[in-house]
């Protein structure tokens, strides 16, 4: 391992909890990815799900970090996370924005919630007190007004995710190997998921598929979800919007076949693959 060279201070409010573990896999496996590169990270969570005071706490704590500590950089991951970075000048800050940070949350009639207007005026607004911006996707920077922004979308640990033999993933999650499985990896409640929409696609496939079920899988660790991944048959999105959605990449690494909407940027990561649509 290289020795480390630079030090960063991670700001965020996506990170596996022992309540949550699956939540904000991806950012904790793309900071632990750096370390080999020289980068080494503490983390401040602020837990906004518990309570949006906690971003305010955020401030305080991550002024109380520099006292204490020398960055060289805050990266902070999700705007709202980003507020409470910029809360100091001393240490440049990075952003990188998620996707409904930027886009907003659609209510089911694809029209954004008051709440969504108000977090993509935020995001847009804190994009330019940023030191530099990093967004998942090209309609992302688009949205934000910043053809310049960094377009880095998270990558896939491919020794995790990785094709094996279905059989055996069945066999760990205790699946029916005689049934077809589609995958929904996502937050049923999510309304932006339109997961209604994926229960009445799947209940139209029953027609001609026999032994047809939906698979859930969500608040696993990220360990777990290759089993899913390589024990299902089909991946499901419906989203309303998205960034540049992880599972999609994912479930292309296990050759798990997928079927989604034109969102974010899943056209461009499917492209002609066989097999997904």
């Amino acid at each position: 391992m290289a020795t480390a060279t630079y030090r960063v201070l991670v700001v965020t409010n996506l990170w596996p909890t022992k309540a949550d573990p699956g939540y904000g896999s991806f950012v904790k496996a793309q900071m632990e990815s750096l370390r080999p590169l020289g980068v080494d990270f503490d983390v401040l969570f602020i837990n906004g799900r518990e309570s949006k005071w906690n971003y305010l706490h955020g401030v305080r704590q991550v002024r109380k970090q520099l006292q204490t500590n020398r960055y060289d950089l805050i990266h902070a991951h999700f705007g709202l996370s980003g507020w409470v970075a910029r809360g100091q000048f001393r240490v440049p800050v990075v952003v990188s924005f998620m996707g409904d940070d930027v886009l907003g949350r659609p209510a089911r009639s694809g029209r954004n919630t008051l709440g969504g207007r108000l977090l993509k005026i935020s995001g847009f607004i804190f994009a330019r007190l940023a030191t530099s911006v990093i967004v998942k996707s090209r309609p992302m920077a688009s949205s934000l007004r910043m053809p310049l922004a960094h377009v880095i979308p998270n990558g896939v640990d491919l020794n995790l995710f990785r094709p094996m033999d279905q059989a055996k993933a069945r066999q760990e999650l205790g699946l029916d190997p005689r049934k077809k499985f589609v995958l929904f990896p996502y937050n049923p409640e999510e309304v932006r998921k339109r997961f209604d929409l994926v229960q009445k696609a799947v209940s139209l496939a029953r027609e001609q598929v026999d032994d047809l079920e939906l698979l859930m899988a969500r608040g696993l660790p990220q360990e777990q979800m290759p089993f899913y991944m390589n024990a299902a048959d089909v991946l499901v999105m419906a989203s309303i919007s998205e960034g540049s959605p992880n599972a999609v990449k994912e479930a292309m690494a296990t050759n798990l076949p997928v079927i989604t909407v034109d969102v974010g940027d899943a056209t461009d990561l499917i492209g002609p693959t066989a097999g997904c649509h």
